[in-house]
Formats: structure tokens, C-alpha cells, sequence
């Protein structure tokens, strides 16, 4: 049986148009035989990091249900457009495919943001559903979408925020005063308990740490130590319960998926519906590799008491304030939150997974 995601849902209600798509000026995507199309993915990954592999998996995976017919010309590192660029990038030509990030969502995908409220779930696996259900099950949510003419195809996994730090911190209140590269709505959380947020892009931080610029760092995973060297300069490692903290997800022109033949959006539903744990999987080898890193250099991991973080929470008041900021702006941002909120409650029970921060915190304790 295929999978039955909210988009393979979406696409057989839709009315395809069948007729065979040509290069043009509003398009890259190009027939390289009649049926054939070659479509441009831009993403500001690496072509090793964990989310191009589960996209390369993907493409892999489109290529051979369509025996050929549709493939993947990537676009790494920023290669083809900036990050704050890449969901443009799908309306204008440039691109036909787009990782799109929750950071550079705020004005062409606001709605999106929601999933960067922190302290709402420290369950990747849950608040990756929750982004895909929340596009079938809110129409504000949707509606950024079909405004900006893209179709959600996948999220794409970054795990849960830790706070990585050269002294130690047992509580939020210990974060005060301390610099600590930030990035999202989880700097509003640093700014309620004191500390200084500063923006940095993650290939900086490492040099920061070692010359004392930042204090520590977060809006980070553990599955991204790896990447950029922090395994074996970070003596303490804190879970600070933010959870997840941010994401990104695969969009694709609109005009483009629909004037594909039936088979072919069928077989890139289907695909997309497998790229989720795809992406937990590619996600947690990094994280399982950044745990021996750790471990050797004799890093400590913690995580800051939930009584605390519950203050925390109340203290900072970010779920209030980003309902506030979005519906003086005419969004429904309540039904956001809401939904958001129902989703999340329905889908921890199902859900079995578990983070590798905890799982590497677990094997510290044993």
C-alpha cells in the first residue's frame, strides 16, 4: 500500500492538470525528453549534512518510482540563492524545489513560525507531524502557502534546543548574564531569564567558544555538534527544556506539481511520505556519533529541573506574545496556536521516539 500522507490526501481530492510542462521564464524545471523533468532543489545545507542526505534519499527515491522520469539537480550551500531567498526562488524561476527554514519564514510563511515556540514538545518526531497536519487541519496555516503558490512536501528534522556552555548551569536563572549565541523566538526565552542573546551563524560558533566571544550556545541539536566541530569544545551540555525549536520543510511550485502527469505527483506524494523518518534516522546517526564525541572528551550533560522550566515558560510569555504580534497583523493565530497545541497532545501518546540528547544523557546515567 502507498503512504498515505496529508499531501498523497490533498493531491488525490486535487484536479490534475495533465498536459506536459515546458521550460519557460516562471519555471527552471526543463522536459529533458517529452515527460521527463529535471527539477532544481536549492537548500542552504551542506551536501553532507543530514537533512541533503534524507533530501538526496528522496530524490533517489522520485527518480526510481517514476523509472526516470523526474530528477533532482541539487543546489547546495547556498550555492543557487541565500536562505532568506529560497521560497522566492520558487516563484520567480530560479528554483522548482526549496528547503525553506523556520528562521527566514517570518514574513512570507508566518504562520509557520508557530513550530519555533519553545516549550511546547521535546518530541521532534510529534512536532514534525504537527507541521504536516497543521497545513491539512488549519486553514490559516495553509493559506501562507497557497498565497505564496507552494505546496508543502515534507519537514525536515533539527531536533531539540540544548544549551551548550563553557561553566555549567543547573537552572535558567544560572543562564544570566552570560552570552549565548541564539537565533529565533528562542532568544526571547534568554532575554526572560537574563542572559544575552547574539546572532551568529552556527559556522562561527566555534571559533567564538574558543575565543571567548559567546559564553555557550543554542538553537543548536545535538545531531549538529558534528557539523561544526562543538563536540570537542563544549565541557557542558544542558537540555534547558526549550524542545523543539525550529524546522524546515520541503516546498514545491504549485504550478509546476500540477501540471505534472497523475503518476508522476502520485509518485512524489508517496516519496515525501517516507522522507520523515527518513530524516529521524539520517538525524540520529549524527546524534549518535556527536554522543561517543561527548564522551570521550569527558563532556557533562544535564537537563534543568521541569519546575523550573515550567516558571520559565510563564515568565517569558512567547506563545502569548507571538498570538498578540500575528493577529494585529489579521492572522487567526489563536486557531495556530490551538490546533498546534491539539496535535501535539494527540501525537505524543503514538509517538515512541526518542531525542538523542536524552538517549546519550540516558547511557551518561546508566
Amino acid at each position: 500500500m502507498p503512504a498515505t500522507t496529508p499531501f498523497l490526501r490533498r493531491l488525490r481530492r486535487a484536479t490534475a492538470v495533465t498536459a506536459a510542462a515546458v521550460c519557460t521564464a516562471a519555471l527552471t524545471a526543463c522536459v529533458a525528453q517529452e515527460g521527463d523533468y529535471v527539477l532544481h532543489y536549492t537548500t542552504y545545507s551542506s551536501p553532507t549534512s543530514d537533512q541533503s542526505v534524507t533530501m538526496q534519499r528522496w530524490a533517489e527515491d522520485v527518480e526510481a518510482r517514476t523509472d526516470g522520469g523526474v530528477r533532482v539537480k541539487f543546489h547546495y550551500s547556498q550555492s543557487l540563492v541565500g536562505a532568506d531567498e529560497s521560497l522566492q526562488a520558487t516563484l520567480d524561476g530560479r528554483a522548482d524545489l526549496a528547503q525553506v527554514g523556520s528562521l527566514y519564514s517570518a514574513s512570507d510563511l508566518s504562520m509557520f513560525t508557530v513550530i519555533e515556540l519553545p516549550f511546547e514538545t521535546n518530541n521532534p518526531q510529534v512536532q514534525l507531524t504537527a507541521i504536516e497536519r497543521l497545513y491539512e487541519e488549519n486553514e490559516t496555516y495553509r493559506r501562507d502557502f497557497d498565497r505564496q503558490g507552494v505546496q508543502l512536501l515534507f519537514p525536515l528534522p533539527l531536533g531539540i534546543s540544548m544549551v551548550g556552555l563553557e561553566e555549567p548551569a543547573l537552572t535558567p536563572n544560572d543562564l544570566a548574564g552570560r552570552n549565548i549565541r541564539s537565533g529565533g523566538l528562542t532568544s526571547e526565552a534568554l532575554l526572560a531569564v537574563g542572559a544575552n542573546p547574539v546572532a551568529m551563524t552556527a559556522t562561527d560558533v566555534y571559533e567564538a567558544m574558543e575565543r571567548g566571544v559567546v559564553d555557550g550556545y543554542t538553537s543548536l541539536a545535538i545531531a549538529n555538534l558534528p557539523t561544526f566541530g562543538l563536540a570537542t569544545n563544549t565541557p557542558y551540555l544542558v537540555d534547558p527544556g526549550i524542545g523543539a525549536y525550529a524546522s524546515s520543510i520541503v516546498v514545491i511550485n504549485s504550478e509546476l506539481m500540477e501540471s505534472m502527469p497523475p503518476e508522476y505527483q502520485e509518485a512524489i506524494a508517496e516519496a515525501s511520505g517516507q522522507a520523515v523518518a527518513n530524516g529521524l534516522e539520517e538525524m540520529d546517526k549524527l546524534g549518535a556519533q556527536a554522543c561517543e564525541d561527548l564522551r570521550r572528551t569527558g563532556a557533562q550533560l544535564s537537563a534543568m529541573p521541569a519546575d523550573d522550566v515550567a516558571a520559565w515558560k510563564e515568565r517569558a510569555g512567547i506563545a502569548e506574545g507571538w498570538v498578540n504580534r500575528y493577529s494585529e497583523r489579521g492572522y487567526d493565530a489563536q486557531s495556530v496556536l490551538d490546533d498546534y497545541r491539539r496535535i501535539i497532545r494527540e501525537e505524543t501518546p503514538q509517538s515512541q521516539y526518542v531525542d538523542q540528547f536524552y538517549a546519550c544523557l540516558e547511557g551518561a546515567d546508566r
